[in-house]
């Protein structure tokens, strides 16, 4: 029998140690976002952008995301769509609750390629970084570019292991329990993904701002 590496034994001590402090951890029994107000109203509009309309999911949907809020909502600017969804937790516990997109879409029959990990710099928050996963998706001729990324109060990381490791960190040194799931998606037309995914980068520059102050628990956004 060949021999464990201890490297290896670290990372799976590290893993149990992370799934047993959330899991078991004190949990704080109120939300910890800034403004308290739902996502549907908080972010009824995204600067640029004028709302299409929500997706409500189902109650089962709902239950089985285990979700505490969502936002399914269209925006459109120059005749081009984004639809952004936010599926958000109030609790430290919860972390992991949301499914990876590479789960979800190829058991609905969708083929995935094009998948790849980046950082976004915003323009008009140089302080602000986006760490994300991106593919593309298609399915009966339908083809779509997603991004996505996991939140933990303030901070963004492209798998939920990094957002496990960040949710720890900040339970450490007694912030909040806020995080979230967030996807972009967007149709690509043709054979070029570049328009698509500098369509989404544009809606990010436009919203994750406020989200990040909203997710981080800096109190009340200000009026847009």
């Amino acid at each position: 029998m060949r021999s464990v590496s201890c490297t290896k034994l670290l990372a799976v001590s590290v893993l149990l140690a992370v799934t047993a402090f959330l899991i078991h951890g004190r949990s704080q029994a109120v939300t910890a976002n800034g403004s308290g107000a739902p996502l549907r109203s908080e972010f009824e509009r995204v600067a640029g952008w004028n709302p299409l309309g929500d997706q409500p999911l189902e109650p089962r949907v709902v239950e089985e995301l285990r979700l505490d809020d969502y936002l399914y909502r269209s925006f459109i600017r120059d005749g081009a769509v984004v639809t952004l969804y936010i599926g958000y937790y109030h609790t430290a516990g919860k972390v992991g609750a949301a499914h990876d997109p590479l789960v979800c879409f190829n058991g609905q029959g969708w083929r995935i390629t094009g998948r790849s990990k980046g950082q976004l710099s915003l323009a008009g928050s140089p302080e602000l970084r986006v760490n994300y996963s991106s593919m593309i998706v298609e399915r009966d001729g339908q083809r779509e570019q997603i991004v996505y990324w996991f939140q933990t109060n303030g901070k963004t990381a492209a798998t939920t292991l990094a957002q496990k490791v960040h949710m720890v960190q900040d339970r450490l040194f007694g912030s909040g329990e806020n995080n979230a799931f967030v996807r972009i998606s967007t149709p690509v037309a043709g054979d070029s993904t570049a328009r698509p995914l500098e369509r989404i980068t544009h809606f990010v520059e436009a919203f994750y701002p406020s989200f990040h102050r909203y997710a981080a628990g800096a109190g009340p956004l200000e009026t847009r």
